[in-house]
């Protein structure tokens, strides 16, 4: 019986603790390309407004040529670098739709670097709440980005999210406002899972004091009849 109750306490243990499944495809880009994303960018773009004077794209390169951080990739061969060469303002970057489960909790993580030779340069890493839509990159608070006249190493980063909608969508942008040097963002090892439910280490405990205290009952009780035999 003993047994039987410990197996049980530990099975729930191992099911809570299990990690959860990967969702987005190539988040760690070591197939050397961009499978599994989509590029957008918004063009012609110019951080100062009209007219544009010298709209160009943002590239996207696996392994990339402008502001090499230190190692190239966290992990693995491959990094993503979305690049913006001199004389030309751009706006762009990748994006990768996900079907969720609306009301629970999710979390994205990774590494970005950054290089940047002027305040217009920025990269930046999010999620909607919802289909793609670039218009919202600029409001929503689901991201991080490193910005400046700044060279920067790996930083690792972790946003959450509890969806309204039955999909959700991370996405990446690196954008040059004005023509000026040259800018580039790095990403790796992203990675989108649904938030684990917290060990209930408390009701675990509970659960287990109660089936021994059963068990010791039980023991004595079964004591007491035997006792009661003899006489």
């Amino acid at each position: 019986m003993r047994h039987i109750l410990l197996i049980l306490i530990f099975s729930l243990f191992v099911l809570r603790t299990l990690p959860a499944a990967e969702l987005l495809k190539n988040g760690d880009f070591e197939t050397g390309d961009v499978t599994g994303w989509k590029y957008w960018e918004t063009y012609p773009w110019d951080g100062d407004g009209a007219p544009v004077e010298s709209p160009t794209h943002v590239t996207i390169a696996i392994p990339g040529t402008i502001g090499t951080p230190v190692p190239p990739a966290t992990s693995g061969f491959f990094a993503l670098t979305q690049q913006i060469g001199h004389n030309g303002t751009a706006r762009g970057g990748l994006y990768q739709e996900v079907k969720v489960v609306v009301n629970t909790p999710y979390i994205f993580t990774g590494y970005m670097a950054f290089y940047g030779d002027d305040i217009g340069d920025v990269t930046i890493v999010g999620i909607l709440d919802g289909s793609w839509n670039p218009a919202l990159a600029f409001t929503t608070i689901n991201k991080k980005y490193i910005g400046g006249n700044t060279i920067s190493s790996w930083m690792e980063f972790s946003l959450m999210i509890i969806p309204s909608k039955d999909v959700i969508t991370v996405f990446t942008e690196t954008r040059q406002d004005w023509t000026h040097g040259d800018a580039a963002g790095w990403f790796d090892n992203f990675s989108l899972r649904p938030v684990p439910e917290p060990t209930k280490l408390l009701s675990s405990q509970h659960l287990k004091e109660n089936l021994l205290q059963k068990e010791k009952q039980a023991q004595e009780k079964q004591t007491k009849a035997d006792t009661e035999k003899r006489f």
